[in-house]
């Protein structure tokens, strides 16, 4: 079933079947803000309380989408010739989290097919005046959401109608609950090697040995773990799951994913964030090679497509 609600106010859509009721605000950067485990009868993510602190604090809550993720130092970096000047948005005077953290996307498409349920949002990034004037790429976006048993699929398709190549790094900054026991909840995480940051979070551009958290690699409790790391995928799959007792929560990307960040704010108790990213923080800026850093860019006429899928299988 697809409902488009009112949510204080504000519209948006649910997708419902028997395992999950999976809310999201295409008006507030087309977040999946809520998902509600009927089986457990509890929230799989951290939800705002409203549509007004969704806006407010457009990366706190749900699923936000990140285009481009985490921070570019100074917000100042060039690419194939092009210099951009991001806006700088944070403490540290760098830019963080990109562009489409709040904008609206228009809903173009839903409905059911082979028994799931899908709605699918777009956003032309031409459209809007101040993305144009620190990113001036006409980029078409399109976000399919397919709700099937108990796994959520996030679809990107992204297409440059421009004539220039355009920069393209993506990510999502999905929070889950962790509902104040991290000692019942364990991290599995493949990875190979941990970004060394400096003062300001950004990478050194030097990828050390996992040390302290190789015990992530086959599952460790998240009890007493503060977390604000950047992970290197190298050959592993892009897979993080989450585990307790009675559930396994399976969070991946497609091949184009090659960094992790992990982060808990804080000691780990009440959520942590699991962070897909196509490219490294700050990677236009790290003199190091694409295939490392994740930095490629979109040539005129492309289209790029990638999927994030979230799955809960109960034990």
């Amino acid at each position: 079933m697809i409902k488009q609600i009112d949510w204080q106010g504000t519209p948006a859509y649910t997708l419902e079947n028997d395992k999950l009721i999976v809310s999201i605000c295409p008006a507030l950067g087309n977040n999946v803000y809520s998902i509600w485990d009927k089986t457990l009868d509890r929230e799989i993510l951290r939800v705002p309380a409203s549509p007004a602190e969704l806006e407010q604090q457009p990366v706190q809550f749900g699923t936000p989408i990140l285009m481009p993720p985490n921070r570019i130092r100074e917000g100042r970096f060039q690419f194939q010739g092009q210099s951009y000047q991001f806006d700088v948005n944070h403490v540290t005077g760098n830019h963080i989290h990109g562009m489409l953290r709040s904008q609206s996307w228009t809903v173009s498409d839903s409905g059911s097919k082979d028994g799931s349920l899908f709605i699918t949002s777009t956003i032309r990034l031409a459209d809007d005046a101040n993305v144009q004037r620190q990113y001036p790429h006409p980029l078409e976006l399109e976000v399919t959401y397919v709700l099937e048993g108990s796994r959520l699929n996030q679809v990107l398709k992204v297409r440059n109608t421009g004539s220039t190549p355009a920069p393209f790094g993506y990510g999502l900054h999905t929070w889950f609950l962790l509902d104040g026991e991290p000692d019942k909840w364990k991290l599995t995480l493949p990875v190979s090697g941990i970004w060394q940051l400096d003062e300001a979070n950004l990478p050194t551009g030097e990828i050390t040995p996992l040390g302290q958290y190789e015990t992530l690699r086959e599952g460790a409790a998240l009890q007493g773990h503060n977390l604000d790391t950047v992970f290197q995928i190298g050959d592993n799959p892009c897979l993080a799951v989450l585990s307790k007792e009675n559930v396994e929560i399976r969070y991946s990307g497609s091949e184009l994913f090659k960094q992790w960040v992990i982060y808990t704010k804080g000691e780990a108790h009440d959520f942590i964030c699991l962070e897909p990213y196509t490219w490294v923080t700050n990677a236009p800026n790290i003199d190091l090679p694409a295939d490392i850093t994740g930095l490629r860019g979109i040539e005129p006429g492309a289209a790029l497509e990638l999927e994030v899928t979230l799955e809960v299988i109960y034990k």
